[in-house]
């Protein structure tokens, strides 16, 4: 479970490392994982959501990718951990920088606007 308030009052996180490789062809871009034991393998995120849980915890959830596992054989669901603290350094950081940009997707609960106008 993610605590987002405690993770942000960490000003020491360092990213994992990583390449980050764009397809000149259709402008996506892709992860190369540069640390052992997944160095060379090349991912991909998709759809990233939270889940709330209790208090100030959340769940985070995550489609990915494997474009070139590199021939490396790995475990799956450490691979999956890896990824997933990865995330989660990813948007920190992206927070902290003022630079995290979210892109796609739709409210699939809303149906009208949120803020009512002043009856006045």
């Amino acid at each position: 479970m993610l605590n987002l308030q405690q993770l942000m009052m960490q000003n020491n996180i360092v990213l994992r490392p990583h390449v980050v490789l764009e397809n000149s062809r259709n402008g996506c871009q892709a992860i190369k994982l540069t640390e052992i034991p997944f160095s060379g393998i090349i991912i991909s995120y998709g759809k990233v959501s939270f889940d709330e849980t209790d208090g100030d915890n959340c769940k985070l959830n995550f489609e990915y990718e494997v474009h070139d596992d590199n021939g490396i054989e790995y475990d799956t669901d450490e691979l999956v951990t890896y990824l997933g603290e990865f995330l989660q350094e990813m948007i920190i950081v992206g927070i902290q920088n003022n630079d995290l940009t979210y892109t796609g997707g739709v409210d699939e609960n809303r149906t009208g606007d949120t803020v009512e106008p002043d009856p006045k």
